[in-house]
């Protein structure tokens, strides 16, 4: 598929005809601190993650030109895409997938979230040489595209999305201020995704008996609203009621500090959003989200509950295929992109036990090598779901992957 065709509604508020550049007045680029604080603002007020996404793109574009984009959700369990939204850009979601889980690249989005600054530009990737890369031959090139930049989303040490931004071939390529802007932003971005993904899930209609909770208050700390699977959630967290949970520890906690987080800058804001995970008088684990309410009459706080348990379809996926509960701990750190040392190195054990797991598993999901294992993972399955636009749940995963509840299968 070729790149849509040369108008100002397919590429976006960065691309005019020459004509109406010239007899238009020139919009003032925005400043890296006005589009952070912005985009800040944004994460915490948009009501869905498409929105805050189209939302953000327009905002981005103020200080970071681009004609085409395509934003990701990721498991964060297995670092997997789930879901995709394509701005202004073809569709070739396979060409991509297969590049980012089945070939050798620079910039993979699980090398991005693992580095310490996770944007980075093909150019910069390849040396100067963008030929060289496989995606760019493959993908980019035949759909007229020139310049990219990526970025990972990351926060509290997980990624929970990624942003792929592009320019037509023979335009000037992202400067180093365009890198440094998508790095600050990652946090955001990442609160942004997951704050989403809570929001929705809690308004799906689809049965879920772990569907997240959702409870408002106004600026005194007096209670607004509260979603209709709060009150189980809510009694779960107190072991007794709802009216309890509303008066415990936690929520008091999240609420005080969300208050505390909206009376600081915007950027700020962003920063200090508080989470917190508490352990139940059952034995089950909540994660409770604060986040704040900029209505048109006022202001207020919301507190999101959820449990605490994945939802993650990988797990599942290894589990199908033999693997021990620790070749399953090697392959998910092998889907993160950890190298053997450091799956070694975090699970205690010797590089050498490592490659032994690596065989085994190797052996018992028909792979040669750490790319085609990704790529069994993701063809498999996640690739059918996201073509089917399978729903996600609120921890980016999909809802009809298997869900473990009470004890774990022995």
């Amino acid at each position: 598929m070729e790149w849509p065709a040369h108008n100002p509604q397919s590429l976006g508020v960065t691309v005019v005809e020459d004509s109406q550049r010239m007899n238009s007045k020139p919009v003032k680029p925005w400043s890296r601190e006005r589009a952070l604080a912005d985009m800040g603002r944004l994460a915490f007020e948009a009501p869905d993650r498409v929105t805050f996404f189209d939302e953000a793109a327009e905002r981005l574009k103020r200080a970071v030109p681009f004609d085409g984009a395509c934003w990701h959700t990721l498991d964060p369990g297995s670092g997997l895409i789930t879901q995709h939204h394509l701005q202004d850009i073809p569709d070739r979601f396979a060409v991509l997938a297969h590049n980012e889980y089945a070939t050798n690249d620079v910039n993979k989005f699980a090398d991005l979230a693992a580095s310490s600054r996770p944007a980075a530009t093909l150019l910069a990737a390849t040396g100067g040489h963008p030929e060289t890369s496989v995606r760019h031959r493959d993908l980019l090139t035949p759909a007229g595209v020139g310049p990219e930049l990526r970025s990972a989303f990351v926060v509290d040490g997980t990624v929970w999305g990624a942003l792929i931004i592009v320019r037509r071939a023979g335009r000037p390529d992202f400067t180093e201020q365009d890198v440094m802007l998508l790095s600050e932003a990652s946090p955001l971005f990442a609160r942004a995704v997951r704050r989403g993904l809570v929001t929705e899930a809690a308004r799906q209609t689809t049965d879920l008996v772990d569907a997240p909770g959702v409870v408002q208050f106004d600026e005194s700390g007096d209670l607004i609203s509260a979603s209709s699977s709060a009150g189980s959630l809510l009694a779960q967290l107190s072991g007794a009621t709802f009216e309890d949970g509303l008066k415990s520890p936690a929520v008091s906690a999240i609420l005080a500090a969300t208050t505390a987080a909206a009376a600081g800058s915007p950027t700020e804001l962003v920063a200090t959003m508080p989470t917190a995970m508490v352990k139940c008088p059952s034995g089950t684990w909540l994660v409770l989200h604060g986040s704040v309410l900029q209505a048109s009459h006022g202001k207020g706080s919301a507190v999101f509950i959820q449990h605490a348990h994945p939802m993650l379809v990988a797990p599942m996926l290894l589990k199908a295929y033999g693997l021990t509960s620790r070749e399953q701990q090697v392959t998910q750190l092998v889907l993160r992109g950890a190298t053997t040392a450091q799956i070694a190195s975090r699970l205690a054990i010797s590089p050498h036990t490592v490659s032994d797991h690596l065989k085994a598993i190797f052996d018992k999901t028909d792979v040669r090598t750490r790319g085609e294992l990704a790529a069994t993972l993701f063809f498999g399955e996640h690739l059918s779901r996201i073509e089917a636009r399978v729903v996600v749940g609120d921890d980016a995963s999909f809802i009809d992957a298997p869900r473990p509840r009470g004890q774990l299968d022995r």
